[in-house]
């Protein structure tokens, strides 16, 4: 069997969800990008911000590994800005990780602007300088972010 005849042999594959079947192509097409998984690590950095603020680190560091996931998923997905994810990852996100693990809101606070100046750098660097992304001035309404008791 060819290359050709084995990828088309693929290609007419369907696969059965619980709804509906799908073809690789179908499966391919909804997998999420950038302007679908940025939204949400927008709204998880708010949050990884204000649960350091208010010393709920155990949400922190949740919150903290959530983005670090949908940034690796983005990088796997928009394979365009594997590279460029990747190195924020490594270099900018990085460094917070040590502040949560540390309880130390005062580097936290640090690291965490310099990351997000970092990733306003890399909008402009992929030419989409009208993505400015800020910190609210206030916690998400949607959770309690001070911390619970102990566990038991």
């Amino acid at each position: 069997m060819t290359d050709e005849e084995l990828e088309a042999k693929i290609k007419a594959l369907t696969f059965w969800g619980s709804k509906k079947s799908m073809s690789i192509e179908d499966i391919v097409m909804v997998q999420p990008g950038l302007a679908q998984i940025m939204p949400e690590i927008g709204a998880r950095t708010w949050k990884l911000f204000y649960a350091a603020k208010a010393g709920n680190w155990p949400m922190a560091k949740f919150q903290y590994k959530e983005i670090k996931g949908l940034m690796e998923l983005g990088a796997f997905m928009r394979p365009k800005h594997e590279d460029a994810l990747n190195q924020y990852v490594a270099e900018d996100w990085k460094p917070l990780e040590a502040s949560i693990e540390a309880k130390d809101f005062a580097a936290f606070e640090k690291a965490f602007h310099h990351s997000i100046d970092q990733a306003n750098a890399y909008h402009d660097l992929k030419e989409k300088p009208y993505i400015r992304w800020k910190l609210p001035d206030s916690p998400p309404p949607d959770l309690d972010l001070a911390p619970r008791g102990a566990k038991k």
